[in-house]
């Protein structure tokens, strides 16, 4: 019998596995009490659609921008984790702007035409939360000189220590995760906050809506269950149950944004 998937990619850093495997071990536990079957691993792949567009997706944990693009009307949300970001209220989350130590900008606009580094253009809290930040300031329907693609926060915070860029947003919960185990952290510098937004969803196929009550319960009584230990390096404080309309606010404010593109240095 087909068990499903589940993955919980975004934060899923290796100096954590072992803690994010402790908590899905704790709510396939949960799951089977209530008499549903579920992987008893997590699927881990460089590709993350892989995860989040099978048809047997259980779990798995994606980004708002994406649960409200690509993924709209192909899962369901069930909810999201409470990383007890500064600011922000349960549910969620925000980014760090960041830059060298040593670079004279204390602002955001005093990195008009300089380099800026994103994970990905289908993330929110590295690429849509950069580039609300900097919409207020753009002249001439551009910001940026252009635009570093570095696959991922921890890279995009490497290429700014290393010169390649100069600016990025960097995910807060990401940016704890450095603070604790990327050398890169060191050379960087804080000179700002973003906006709050819905943290990063917990989805399931649209196909198990049935389930959401009982999917929900077992992720909530898991992060009660964790030992400190793993909820502190997790970043864990709670959970809260949600679902697709909640994430529309990142839809509106990136609607209203001209040619992205443009702003980004990107032709």
């Amino acid at each position: 019998m087909n068990d499903g998937i589940a993955g919980l990619s975004m934060y899923d850093w290796p100096e954590v596995q072992k803690h994010n495997d402790i908590f899905w071990e704790m709510i396939v536990e949960n799951l089977n009490k209530q008499s549903v079957t579920a992987p008893q691993h997590l699927t881990r792949v460089k590709d993350h659609y892989e995860i989040w567009l099978s048809t047997d997706l259980l779990i798995g944990q994606t980004c708002g921008l994406n649960a409200v693009r690509e993924l709209q009307g192909r899962v369901e949300v069930l909810g999201a984790l409470d990383y007890g970001v500064e600011g922000c209220e349960p549910g969620q989350y925000r980014s760090v702007i960041v830059c060298r130590e040593e670079d004279e900008g204390r602002l955001v606009e005093d990195f008009f035409n300089k380099i800026a580094a994103i994970n990905s253009d289908d993330s929110y809290s590295g690429y849509g939360a950069l580039l609300a930040t900097v919409n207020p300031f753009v002249e001439q329907g551009k910001f940026f000189e252009k635009t570093e693609v570095c696959g991922s926060h921890r890279q995009s915070m490497k290429a700014i220590a290393n010169n390649k860029a100069d600016i990025a947003a960097i995910d807060e919960v990401v940016w704890n995760l450095g603070i604790d185990y990327e050398p890169a952290v060191e050379a960087l510098r804080v000179i700002g906050k973003t906006q709050p937004m819905p943290a990063p969803p917990l989805i399931t196929n649209w196909s198990n809506n049935s389930l959401r009550n009982v999917l929900n319960e077992a992720i909530e009584e898991a992060i009660s269950l964790l030992d400190e230990t793993t909820k502190s390096a997790l970043q864990l404080y709670g959970y809260k149950p949600m679902n697709s309309d909640d994430y529309e606010p990142i839809s509106r404010q990136l609607n209203e944004i001209k040619n992205p593109q443009t702003i980004f240095g990107i032709n």
